[in-house]
């Protein structure tokens, strides 16, 4: 039997049924908590909220704070408040993200796929320097004939303790498709993940925001400020036609041969080293999707946001990375607390009202899984 958390109404506060006096809301015999509370805390966690304050808010509501200790109390309950122990929500994260996130989550590529990373530092303390990446990808399916260009997806957000080659290729290998078309940064790592895992079935573009960025660094001040200059008027759309790239090439040999501001050294050795590559996608590019990174850049800007200044917090590899999976359903507009608790409470009733064992991907002491 699931045991129960008392009721203090003599009704369901959510559909008016009389309560029996052994009935109320299920709650997991391990944790002594009522399903609501586990996905109510999840779905705060998802949302940014530390364990520490979804954990109080849970024992809040279901009437469990422990007693406020008197003067007299030993010195450690003033070190540490019990009812803001954030152990109880990482149990719940690690053992109960399984169940609320199958099916949900995307279990193939789609054809477009936008990726990026984001470096995570711990920036004091005794592992101040120390901290771990979070690659993410966002993507999108061809859309049907007269209709508006899909939006991307959030698809994937999973971390990492380095940004290698050998990260990018386990992160690409979630999924047993193959997109059509992959667009990134200029990672090397990256580009070599790609190759390794789609050998020659992957269309490898580059980000236009990123290239444009490089190119006005490699440009005068001088030119950029002035917007009738022969250079400034070619970049705005350089590298969505053949024709306003030639116009964009040709400008920028002038100016480098006989113009005011030459010569443009940095420039040109740009242009040598990515030129045939942005006149190559160029010819090839699909107005009707993405050719910019920036959704997902945007994304992990809001996951970074969520985290806060809590990276040392986070050292363990699979607990973070169910975090993440909660955050990528809330992203993505599913994050539902009613849900989840019915979930929870399903597969509860299923399973004999036990959960698996607490805390099952716990690290070795002083071993940390993610940060390096």
């Amino acid at each position: 039997m699931l045991t129960r958390q008392g009721e203090p109404h003599a009704f369901c506060v959510e559909c008016s049924t009389a309560l029996e006096p052994w009935e109320g809301q299920a709650g997991a015999r391990d944790f002594l908590f009522a399903a609501r509370e586990v996905g109510e805390a999840l779905v705060a966690v998802a949302k940014g909220a530390s364990y520490q304050a979804a954990a109080e808010s849970a024992r809040r509501q279901a009437g469990r704070l422990p007693s406020t200790p008197g003067e007299g109390s030993p010195s450690r309950w003033r070190r540490r408040d019990p009812a803001r122990d954030g152990q109880l929500v990482a149990n719940w994260v690690d053992v109960f993200t399984a169940l609320v996130c199958a099916g949900e989550l995307p279990e193939r590529w789609p054809q477009t796929l936008l990726v990026d990373s984001m470096n995570f530092r711990i920036r004091t303390g005794e592992r101040s320097g120390r901290g771990f990446h979070v690659f993410a990808a966002m993507g999108c399916d061809p859309g049907q004939a007269g209709k508006w260009a899909p939006v991307p997806k959030l698809w994937r957000l999973e971390p990492f303790a380095h940004r290698d080659q050998a990260a990018w290729e386990a992160f690409f290998g979630a999924f047993e498709d193959t997109p059509k078309v992959i667009v990134s940064d200029a990672d090397h790592a990256l580009a070599c993940a790609i190759d390794a895992v789609f050998p020659d079935t992957v269309e490898h573009r580059l980000c236009e925001w990123h290239l444009g960025r490089k190119l006005r660094e490699h440009l005068p001040d001088a030119i950029l400020g002035d917007r009738d200059h022969p250079i400034s008027c070619a970049l705005a759309g350089a590298f969505h036609t053949p024709q306003a790239w030639s116009a964009l090439v040709q400008a920028i040999e002038h100016e480098h041969a006989a113009g005011q501001h030459g010569p443009l050294t940095l420039a040109v050795r740009w242009l040598e080293s990515y030129g045939l590559r942005a006149k190559a996608q160029i010819a090839t590019r699909d107005p009707n999707r993405p050719n910019s990174t920036g959704p997902v850049e945007k994304a992990l800007r809001e996951v970074d946001r969520r985290l806060g200044d809590r990276i040392g917090s986070f050292t363990n590899r699979a607990r973070m990375a169910d975090l993440l999976a909660l955050m990528t359903l809330d992203l993505s507009g599913r994050a539902n607390a009613r849900e989840w608790s019915d979930r929870i409470r399903e597969r509860l009733y299923f399973a004999g009202g036990r959960p698996t064992r607490h805390r099952p991907h716990d690290d070795p002491k002083g071993v940390y899984s993610l940060i390096s």
